[in-house]
């Protein structure tokens, strides 16, 4: 996560609005006074008077409203920053009047129903048991959100792990054996832990610490026989890997490796085919601080746990999205390219395929940021021309992507925070009067190896605000999916409230919403702008070989013993009934921003 707290501008408290507007409104009454005594008005022109005046104040705020969006446009966040420290919260906003929700548009589950903010989650499904599913997410507190259901979503168990020692920035991975690893920042955000669980989610067994020092945002990825950590330690990417042979059976930790000319951060690990538990890859951006420009690089280690270590820094592909990019969306938090990766591992027609996606915008500092993917066959060495996967004809922004892939299948789906319908027409159009401030969620999925996309399906039952959400984190910096037996699970904060169970209400703190995209249909229809025809763009940088390099951080020991540290409050929740899915409405295409 970001540590903007200092740099973070409040959008949209109307509160601060008025406040600007106060000496506009002293201006007037005075001047509205001395007309009244200079030319003995009798009440009723004064009221007349004074109803012009508040509807000129109104206009006026909403203008300055604007303004203050546009003026985020300017806000710079230096190179290096970290993301791992939550800010506080800000102040709960009152209730906004305008907005009444309307009828859930999906048929979407509260997974959370917990009061206070939940966001920046994860939802991951037991391969050896698809009815288990297990959701995580950061809190209010310093604890981690766990919620785990054994009827495939109906019901949920709800409760906390590493509670009263985790911060934030917490991932987890489901193996073949049936292990649930977890990584997360311990409170004191000076540590990177992972703890397991063999039950399913119930419990998870004391912290193992795989790194120290100044880090931030960690990623995990399990193979065949192994589980891979990777953060950013010192401004640089740094990986570590463990065997794992068994239910619970797993570790020790390989020594600390360090990436070639791995500066950066923001990015993600995938296991792919091969010895050793698997290749290995890290993806990252560089530079970490401003709006952009920037550059996505990938490094692989082609022997998995073996002694080879990683190869050279690739370039993958530009992108105008730096890593504190403002949008109005994302106006507090800001958010970066999120590049994210998964390695085919299937044996399937397209075994060894690497898909990466990442968010672009295009023109620098537009606010229209679009979700692309490229791929590789050659082990990373080079990347296919980019194909955009939102198919959305208008200029609003999609942000927050993640890719997973179906093992049983090899299909592979993206889903991604979506404001193509904010219009800025509260209700059908949005929450307030402000175009693309408002996001949805959608989920689509590719069958012929990334060159073409289904339609994007919304899966959200409405639109949520981030801003409303008062959280310091917005929607936070990802959103982890799991895909299985042709199902997408995907799970995102929202404060539509459609169904009527956010314990907060509506348009206030988020709770979690679950709904599963269906991964079947025949072959996908492309998008109107996809460069299918693979072109290779990218060429490995000359840098210096890799050599693992043994860092004295804490040794991994195994823990196969499950000790709970789990807080468990189990609160099924019965089926929702379900809702009338109106007839989608035409929506027109926003103005162009100036």
């Amino acid at each position: 996560m970001k540590n903007i707290f200092a740099l973070k501008i409040r959008l949209d408290s109307r509160s601060e609005i008025v406040e600007e507007s106060r000496p506009l409104r002293v201006l007037f009454k005075s001047t509205l006074t001395r007309q009244i005594r200079t030319l003995h008005m009798n009440t009723r022109l004064s009221l007349t008077m004074l109803a012009a005046l508040l509807a000129l104040i109104t206009s006026t705020a909403s203008t300055l409203h604007a303004q203050m969006l546009t003026a985020t446009e300017g806000i710079d966040v230096p190179d290096g920053t970290r993301k791992c420290i939550k800010p506080q919260e800000r102040p709960v906003k009152p209730i906004d009047r305008l907005f009444v929700p309307l009828a859930c548009l999906e048929p979407v589950v509260n997974v959370s129903a917990t009061s206070g903010n939940q966001a920046e989650s994860f939802i991951n499904v037991n391969p050896t048991n698809p009815n288990n599913l297990v959701a995580t997410s950061n809190t209010n507190a310093p604890s981690i959100f766990r919620a785990y259901s054994t009827d495939a979503g109906a019901t949920w168990t709800r409760g906390t792990i590493a509670t009263g020692v985790a911060c934030c920035d917490g991932q987890a991975a489901w193996d073949t054996f049936g292990n649930l690893f977890f990584v997360y920042i311990n409170n004191s955000v000076n540590q990177i832990n992972v703890i397991l669980s063999t039950d399913g989610g119930a419990t998870f067994s004391a912290p193992v610490t795989a790194g120290t020092g100044s880090i931030d945002q960690p990623s995990i990825a399990v193979g065949n026989g192994s589980v891979w950590v990777d953060w950013n330690q010192n401004g640089s990417m740094v990986a570590r890997g463990a065997p794992v042979t068994g239910l619970g059976t797993w570790g020790p930790f390989n020594a600390q490796q360090a990436i070639p000319s791995a500066t950066g951060s923001f990015g993600g690990i995938a296991v792919g085919p091969g010895p050793n538990g698997g290749k290995v890859i890290v993806t990252y951006q560089s530079p970490t601080g401003g709006q952009g420009p920037a550059t996505i690089f990938a490094n692989v280690d082609a022997d998995g746990l073996g002694a080879g270590g990683f190869g050279a820094r690739i370039t993958v592909s530009s992108t105008n999205v730096g890593g504190f990019d403002f949008i109005p969306a994302q106006n507090g938090r800001s958010i970066d390219a999120e590049a994210g990766l998964v390695w085919d591992a299937t044996g399937g027609p397209f075994n060894n395929r690497i898909y990466l996606v990442y968010t672009d915008e295009t023109v620098n500092e537009n606010n229209d940021t679009d979700i692309m993917m490229r791929t590789s066959t050659d082990d990373g060495a080079t990347w296919s021309a980019p194909v955009r996967v939102n198919d959305d004809a208008t200029t609003n922004s999609q942000f927050l992507p993640y890719v997973a892939l179906d093992p049983t299948t090899g299909t592979v789906a993206v889903g991604f925070h979506d404001c193509r319908n904010d219009n800025g027409v509260p209700g059908p159009g949005g929450t307030n009067m402000i175009p693309n401030d408002d996001a949805e969620y959608f989920g689509t999925f590719t069958t012929d190896g990334g060159a073409t996309w289904a339609p994007n399906r919304r899966l959200s039952g409405g639109f949520s605000n981030a801003a409303d959400a008062a959280n310091g984190i917005d929607f936070g910096d990802y959103v982890g999916l799991s895909a299985f037996m042709g199902k997408l699970y995907a799970m995102w904060a929202d404060n539509a409230n459609c169904d009527g169970t956010n314990p907060n209400g509506t348009l206030h703190q988020f709770d979690l919403y679950a709904n599963p995209l269906a991964l079947t249909g025949g072959t996908p229809t492309p998008t109107p702008t996809a460069s299918p025809t693979p072109t290779a763009t990218a060429t490995a940088t000359p840098t210096a070989t890799a050599t693992a390099t043994a860092t004295p951080t804490a040794t991994a020991t195994a823990t196969p013993t499950a000790t709970a540290t789990t807080t468990p409050t189990p609160t099924p929740r019965p089926t929702p009934t379900p809702r009338f899915h109106p007839t989608p409405r035409p929506r027109p295409s926003p103005p162009p921003r100036p």
